[in-house]
């Protein structure tokens, strides 16, 4: 055995890249039928269009007015509940990103909620997927 061999079965494998990461959960969320656009580095927006095709078109007309669909923001970040190892990768998280009603709570912040671990892309897209699923019926 090769040294070069010998350190490839000794090491662990690198943690994947947050670019990857990003592109693993949009196409991940693109197969449970959301919308998926990359905004920033790390930021990610999901939406998923309103399926109107089972309303009357009188129906369908009002609620295309009222209901445009449901969206949310997703970031990758460092893991604020792991330990960071020293000198080591930096351990990622999913968050939502909550973009509150500023007028009301009359505070200029957003707020992040640990969505699961940044490697758990399926998890991620089902838990996305879950929250953007009204549907026109419960209008």
């Amino acid at each position: 055995m090769t040294t070069e061999q010998m350190n490839s079965a000794t090491m662990p494998p690198a943690p994947p890249k947050p670019a990857d990461l990003v592109h693993q959960l949009i196409g991940a969320a693109e197969q449970r039928g959301l919308t998926a656009k990359q905004v920033a580095h790390a930021i990610l927006h999901f939406s998923r269009p309103p399926d109107y095709s089972e309303l009357e078109p009188k129906q369908r007309a009002v609620a295309e007015k009222m209901f445009n669909g449901l969206s949310q923001m997703v970031v990758l970040l460092p893991d604020r509940e792991a330990a960071q190892p020293e000198g080591g990768p930096i351990v990622l998280a999913w968050y939502w990103w909550w973009q509150g009603d500023r007028l009301a709570s009359g505070s200029s912040s957003d707020e992040m909620q640990r969505l699961t671990d940044g490697e758990d892309i399926e998890t991620a897209a089902d838990r996305i997927a879950h929250v953007l699923a009204l549907q026109p019926a419960t209008i």
